[in-house]
């Protein structure tokens, strides 16, 4: 599940797509909280609704892997579920990865009327459009209708939540200890004798790559369509917006014009004109597509959570998947996935109401995440399912619809998954910035002059496509004109004041 933390988020317009990603979320140090971790079984303890309550409909926005056949069935069976409960009803909206940002940016344009809405740090911008104005405070209606979500998760994921000292999301909580590197199907690491334990950078790669390319016809050595750049590989702290620390002195640094990137992008150039990258990495509007299919010898994964093997596997034509991690896992904190109430909706009391719902009974939340028991998956022990191929229903987003730790296991994961989930998020180490939040207001006007141009450059220089001897320096001259130094000058400015701030 992909979170990696840029300065602004970004994508390719004329391109469109940015690759799905395995985000992680969450964090825990205080296990009293942590409610029915790793329980599936259906939940009693939710009462039917006063009579009283008016019918709602919900609107549901939410990011997809695809387009799901068997949607229509599952909506129905959830309305026929939450009815009772709430005296609502929800139309669930997926939206597939590649065109998420571009559609909600267009919705809340339109000022259109719906109610809830996924939102991240690195797609459709959590910091960003609360500042923006898109999402209600939710402060009030967790007090009045989501005091068992509320409990539910531990205190340091509300932390996240908070902008400007007010709550704007809810976590979907689950792996918040972020760790980047390769998925490599097994059966071409086994047969080439790659030792993850040798592998320490993105070169070290290279000869796996060349092996794929000599001896397997049709098979593509490295996967991608879009960014697979992480700073830490390099050195290089990424948190919030590229950095390095020295004692508590912190120094913003202009990823784009480092020498870590140009390293990054000139060698991304070099595989892709040996055939190591698929040629269309570029313009490949939704790479899960094309994974599913087993043709991918390897991708690259910016969370490498526990038990994620499982999910990859199901990604990969079934094939077993090894994790080849590149750096410590590191907390990151839960607002890759997050949940927010549109500032639009008509009914946000019903809507926290249903995220409460979401988040802490199983069976709603199995429901949205896996479909209907015996029509799109079967169980294979009291909390561990099989998908059953060619449901219709299987959309492997999970960590999309609420708390992870409430559901069920993928046949295949360690029984002690949530266990793991939880033990690495108290144990990963956090970078000096963590909590910061950038307040983008000063700069407004840059910050979107910046994103359009690395819409224009970016990810053809990500995926390898075009010759950074050429656009690089385009790249950087260009986002000097629109502000860059401005930009990043007023980033130093209020992490200087979080770092002294902290430090009292």
């Amino acid at each position: 599940m992909k979170a990696h933390n840029k300065t602004v988020v970004s994508g390719m317009s004329v391109l469109l797509a940015a690759s799905l990603a395995l985000t992680a979320c969450g964090g825990s140090d205080d296990t009293q909280q942590q409610g029915t971790v790793g329980s599936a079984a259906p939940s009693t303890s939710v009462k039917p609704v006063e009579s009283t309550l008016p019918p709602a409909e919900l609107v549901w926005y939410y990011l997809d892997s695809s387009t799901q056949a068997d949607l229509s069935s599952v909506e129905a069976e959830v309305n026929k579920y939450i009815k009772p409960k709430l005296n609502a009803t929800v139309k669930l909206k997926p939206i597939a990865g590649a065109d998420y940002e571009q559609k909600l940016n267009t919705i809340l344009a339109s000022g259109e009327a719906f109610d809830l809405v996924w939102t991240s740090n690195w797609r459709f911008d959590f910091n960003t459009n609360t500042q923006k104005g898109a999402f209600l405070e939710l402060d009030d209606l967790l007090a009045k209708h989501g005091q068992k979500l509320k409990a539910s998760m531990p205190a340091p994921a509300w932390d996240d939540m908070v902008i400007n000292g007010k709550t704007y999301g809810i976590p979907n909580y689950q792996i918040a200890a972020k760790s980047a590197g390769f998925v490599v199907q097994k059966r071409f690491a086994d047969k080439y004798k790659l030792d993850p334990a040798k592998i320490k950078t993105y070169r070290d790669m290279e000869p796996f790559f060349e092996q794929i390319k000599q001896n397997e016809p049709g098979i593509i050595p490295f996967g991608t369509n879009g960014d697979f750049f992480d700073g830490r590989v390099y050195g290089l702290a990424s948190y919030s917006i590229s950095h390095r620390t020295e004692g508590s002195k912190v120094t913003v640094v202009d990823q784009f014009t480092s020498p870590e990137y140009k390293q990054h992008v000139d060698m991304a150039h070099e595989w892709y004109n040996k055939g190591y990258i698929n040629q269309d990495a570029a313009t490949l509007k939704n790479k899960a597509d094309v994974e599913k299919k087993g043709v991918f010898a390897s991708t690259f994964d910016y969370t490498q959570k526990p038990g994620g093997e499982t999910a990859a596997k199901a990604g990969n034509g079934g094939n077993d998947v090894i994790f080849v991690p590149l750096v410590e896992p590191e907390y990151t904190g839960v607002t890759a996935s997050v949940s927010a109430i549109s500032r639009t909706s008509k009914n946000p009391e019903r809507a926290m109401m249903f995220l409460e719902l979401v988040n802490t009974d199983p069976a709603l939340y199995n429901l949205l995440a896996f479909g209907i028991e015996n029509k799109h998956y079967t169980k294979t022990g009291a909390n561990m399912i099989k998908v059953i191929d060619g449901s219709g229903y299987n959309p492997g987003m999970n960590w999309v619809m609420g708390n992870v730790t409430i559901g069920y296991l993928m046949d295949g994961q360690p029984a002690d998954t949530w266990e793991r989930t939880k033990k690495a998020n108290e144990s990963a180490k956090k970078d000096i910035l963590y909590g910061f939040k950038f307040n983008q207001e000063a700069v407004k006007a840059e910050g979107a002059n910046l994103k359009a141009v690395e819409n224009e450059f970016k990810k053809v220089l990500d995926t390898g496509t075009v010759d950074p001897k050429t656009y690089l320096p385009q790249f950087v001259e260009k986002r000097q004109k629109a502000g860059s130094e401005k930009y990043n000058a007023e980033y130093q400015r209020q992490i200087d004041e979080f770092v002294k701030a902290k430090a009292k």
